[in-house]
């Protein structure tokens, strides 16, 4: 006996910005429609139906890409800091700085403009159910017959882009967990803004404090500008491999101690973070399997050994077993699927199996700023005035660096706080809906 979904189920996802539910409908490739729930004209929902009434708003994209837009936003900010208060403007370092500026505006302008819609990415079939009935299965016609399989209210729609997508018996409590998770996934946002901009700020500062000395672009300022931009771009791949991952950890470990369990039942039927392929056509049900003709075709072109063709068949057989083809708990496919990022097999299959992506989180902090106040010493003045501004950049810069640097973590624990809250609500949603005794055959 199961508690099965019907059409029109409320729905909620762990990355919404917007605070309102959807609900799930019945898919447009759904050949049959033929198990009704009753007398209300509404169809049990199955594997195959991946469609919304209307689209989430999803905080991928958005986040990353306002922070990256407020960084570019506080260098201008900075630069034009210095020119409010110094006698002097160094037009090298607004130059240098203008180009990052309009660089971080552009790229977090397009970040945010790829931002994907809601129905494209739970249409990949790298998103798909999780916990579905194994063995009941409703309108056996469909493309393939697993996809007829039956939901029940423990499923969940893992989506590739990050987020999950829970069904929801009570209005009242996927409201509650809309407005919940929305509201924690704003406050992320909101720190990767104010951490972005305070990063920019004390950037476009260390640039426009440039020495004036020599000319347009005399030998000191030459340095001082190399200098500040070298050790910024130097943080950047500490605060995306190190920063980040340990904010991650820590954001997942705080709200899992929150929790009894809900949290991590959610967290862990999420999708993979790196998917492993990125589709670039409407969604085809038998995508997954094309695509990895496709690699093992590449494999036998760049003469890989039997061995190695036979691990990776091996690996796609236990993907097509498990209903997924995460690597987490597929350890011959990740094993190859990693020879081929690393390159081991040609340039083209390392480019179908390889993800980019990365933001301006956890690059700025106070070990590489706290040369922007010395730059005032080395003009040679000497004043007490001088001293005393020099000694509140430092301070103001020390504060501003030790608020970048704890900012990811604050972004993340809120992050996974979303998660948290929506599994805690999909545990308490208890309104029952239409249970069946279902027989085999």
């Amino acid at each position: 006996m199961a508690v099965y979904l019907p059409q029109r189920v409320y729905a909620v996802c762990t990355s919404q910005l917007s605070s309102g539910y959807k609900q799930f409908e019945i898919s447009d490739k759904r050949p049959g429609k033929t198990v009704l729930l009753g007398s209300q004209n509404r169809v049990f929902l199955v594997k195959l139906d991946k469609k919304l009434s209307d689209d989430f708003t999803c905080k991928s994209g958005w986040s990353s890409g306002a922070g990256t837009v407020a960084f570019g936003g506080g260098v201008v900010g900075g630069m034009l800091l210095v020119a409010a208060t110094a006698a002097t403007v160094p037009v090298a370092g607004w130059i240098v700085g203008g180009i990052i500026a309009v660089a971080a505006i552009g790229f977090g302008i397009w970040q945010m403009m790829q931002s994907p819609t809601c129905s494209e990415m739970i249409g990949y079939d790298e998103s798909m159910w999780k916990l579905y009935h194994e063995k009941v299965s409703f309108d056996k016609n469909c493309i393939r017959e697993d996809l007829s399989l039956a939901l029940t209210k423990k499923s969940m729609l893992a989506c590739k882009e990050g987020g999950v997508l829970l069904p929801f018996i009570s209005e009242t409590q996927a409201s509650i967990a809309a407005s919940n998770i929305a509201s924690n996934n704003r406050m992320e946002m909101g720190v990767n803004i104010g951490s972005g901009l305070i990063a920019g700020v004390l950037f476009g500062f260390s640039l426009g404090t440039a020495l004036p000395a020599g000319g347009f672009l005399g030998g000191a300022q030459s340095l001082h500008i190399l200098t500040q931009t070298a050790v910024f771009g130097a943080w950047l791949p500490i605060g995306f491999f190190i920063i980040n991952p340990i904010a991650s950890s820590s954001g997942q470990m705080l709200n899992s101690v929150q929790s009894d369990g809900a949290y991590q039942n959610v967290k862990g039927n999420s999708a993979e973070s790196s998917s492993l392929i990125q589709p670039t056509d409407s969604w085809d049900p038998l995508s997954p399997r094309n695509d990895m003709m496709a690699i093992r075709n590449r494999l036998i072109q760049n003469n890989a050994t039997r061995n190695d063709i036979a691990a990776f068949d091996a690996g796609v057989a236990e993907a097509e077993r498990q209903g997924t083809y995460s690597l987490r708990e597929n350890p011959q496919l990740r094993e190859m699927i990693t020879r081929m990022r690393n390159g081991n097999f040609g340039p083209e299959l390392q480019n179908m199996v390889t993800n980019r992506n990365g933001n301006l989180r956890g690059m700025i902090n106070e070990r590489n700023i706290n040369n922007v106040a010395n730059s005032h010493s080395e003009r040679g003045n000497t004043s007490i005035m001088e001293n005393m501004r020099a000694n509140r950049v430092s301070s103001a810069t020390a504060v501003g660096g030790i608020i970048t640097l704890i900012a990811p973590f604050v972004s993340n624990y809120f992050a996974e706080a979303a998660i948290r809250i929506a599994g805690e609500s999909f545990a308490a949603d208890t309104a029952e809906s239409i249970t069946v005794n279902a027989n085999e055959g």
